[in-house]
């Protein structure tokens, strides 16, 4: 008999520990999942809990971590910071071996405290490279995503060179994921000699931002910039962009490379360039992970979200299946001791940080597909 994709990519983690007598055999081993699964974010955030829910379930299949099975429980942080301190909190109370964290860097930033006074290894996509300074993680946070550092300025080297704008113009969020973005491209034009000839910013979730887009229109950009979090806040901006007439290149943020983007903004998704940790369908190892997926909920999104956080739970179930015991601290060992990792997105290594994912992909949309055009490394 063949054995199945995952047997044969968690071999060594599996093979070797299945059946031995263990203190976690014959137990449930806890997995928590803080995420959006109501509210603005909830198209994104249910992408979390799917990447995790299916690992789990091919983990268990496969014959569970040492005897035991992989429990996931997951908790609504409603799209709201205040919401993910509950939903955090709730999870802490289950006593887990490890919690996944929201995709949002605003809502990782706002439990970065509670993690650090837990003491409770997690692992997050958000992208916000402060998370993982150990000033703010204590050295409790992994990363299974490229930083927003990586993957701005991926973009940026990218845009410098081989788009060469002469009167950038930027839109960003009213937030710390918005400031963080705006202040690295300021810092790399003006460092090419470049200013931008606007700076407008938006809430998340607005209905309209004609004001602001009118405004950059003025200024005659020929390329503008465009960086939400929210795939539906970038389809809106979009949709308002095209309205408005302006015909600058368009640059945009990851929110702007998953399905989800391209299916509510249509035509209007042609000719954006953005960037990303992965595109579906790129391997033959992503062509079936996507297969699995679909097979298990044929409403599931396929996006860098969801894999990534694939990819992170299967990471954890490693360690775990390596670690000298179920405790924090040997989690947190295990976890910080993963090198070259092979995962559907990529190869994973954790640095001193807790960071996993070093490359990024710049992409266009053409015709309703994201098409890669390069590839970067940190």
């Amino acid at each position: 008999m063949k054995r199945n994709f995952l047997a044969a990519a968690v071999a060594g983690a599996i093979t070797l520990l299945i059946g031995v007598p263990t203190q976690a055999q014959n137990k449930e081993i806890v997995i928590g999942v803080a995420t959006a699964m109501t509210g603005a974010g909830a198209a994104t955030g249910r992408q979390v809990a799917s990447g995790v829910q299916q690992a789990a379930k091919e983990i268990n299949e496969a014959g569970g971590i040492k005897g035991a099975k992989v429990k996931v429980i997951v908790e609504d942080d409603r799209s709201a910071p205040g919401g993910t301190v509950n939903a955090f909190n709730k999870l802490l109370a289950e006593q887990p071996t490890l919690i996944v964290g929201p995709t949002w860097t605003t809502f990782m930033t706002t439990l970065a405290p509670i993690i650090r006074r837990a003491g409770v290894p997690v692992m997050t996509s958000a992208i916000g490279a402060s998370l993982t300074n150990p000033e703010v993680s204590g050295g409790w946070i992994f990363r299974t995503a490229p930083t927003d550092i990586t993957l701005a300025s991926s973009l940026v080297d990218y845009t410098l060179k081989e788009i060469k704008p002469k009167q950038p113009a930027i839109m960003t969020p009213n937030d710390e994921y918005g400031r963080g973005a705006l202040k690295l491209f300021k810092q790399a034009f003006e460092k090419a000699g470049i200013k931008f000839v606007a700076e407008e910013t938006f809430n998340q979730g607005d209905k309209d931002v004609s004001a602001q887009v009118l405004k950059i229109k003025s200024t005659k950009p020929d390329v503008l910039i465009l960086w939400p979090a929210l795939p539906a806040d970038a389809a809106l901006l979009i949709n308002q962009v095209r309205q408005l007439g302006i015909e600058a290149k368009l640059i945009g943020s990851p929110g702007m490379a998953v399905d989800e983007f391209g299916n509510l903004a249509k035509q209007g998704a042609d000719g954006i360039t953005t960037i990303t940790a992965w595109v579906p369908n790129i391997t033959p190892e992503a062509k079936a992970w996507a297969g699995r997926m679909k097979q298990t909920d044929p409403e599931a999104m396929i996006t860098f979200t969801s894999v990534e956080n694939y990819d992170g739970a299967m990471i954890a179930f490693k360690a775990l299946a390596s670690a000298n015991g179920l405790d924090p601290a040997s989690v947190r060992k295990a976890l910080a001791a993963t090198k070259d990792h092979k995962g559907i997105v990529g190869s994973y290594s954790f640095d001193d940080r807790g960071d996993g994912l070093h490359t990024a992909n710049v992409v266009r949309w053409e015709g309703g597909q994201m098409r890669p055009i390069s590839t970067r490394r940190d």
